[in-house]
């Protein structure tokens, strides 16, 4: 029981580092109404979450391994879930390529020659959208895992 109260500390913890990751990368990132001078500053952020993150989507598969619910209802509700988010993710990214006037190749983009890896498209893989979609990855992934070793 103490081991899974750890794990579940640990879990939170993880979860609370990427969460303020995530959100840092969000504020640091420009508004395409702004302008930006000074180079792509949501880097500094991205370089610690990214491994803090992808720490927690494996201690979250971990503990999804061991839910009560049935596997094969828990991967069909990630799938689903993974859908509806993939639509969202879709329409975050054609609201924000409107907004800076269309992509890297547009000469009237705000990105133009930019790439759309920049200061002003760090939102655009960390988002809320993809935060959740790597959990539904984590999930689907366990309950595969689950499944698998109930057949064995």
């Amino acid at each position: 029981m103490r081991e899974r109260k750890k794990r579940y500390v640990l879990l939170l913890v993880i979860f609370v580092l990427s969460a303020a990751g995530f959100f840092l990368i969000h504020e640091s990132t420009i508004k395409p109404y702004q302008m930006s001078g000074n180079g792509n500053f949501g880097i500094l952020f991205m370089m610690p979450t990214v491994p803090i993150y992808l720490i927690f989507l494996f201690q979250f598969g971990r503990i999804m391994t061991n839910v009560a619910l049935k596997s094969k209802i828990l991967l069909i509700l990630a799938v689903i879930v993974f859908s509806i988010l993939l639509f969202l993710e879709m329409a975050l990214v054609e609201n924000l390529v409107a907004e800076l006037g269309g992509g890297p190749e547009n000469p009237a983009s705000r990105i133009y020659r930019f790439g759309w890896f920049n200061q002003y498209t760090n939102t655009l893989f960390f988002n809320w959208v993809t935060f959740c979609m790597g959990m539904c990855i984590s999930t689907f992934i366990s309950s595969c895992v689950n499944i698998a070793e109930k057949r064995d």
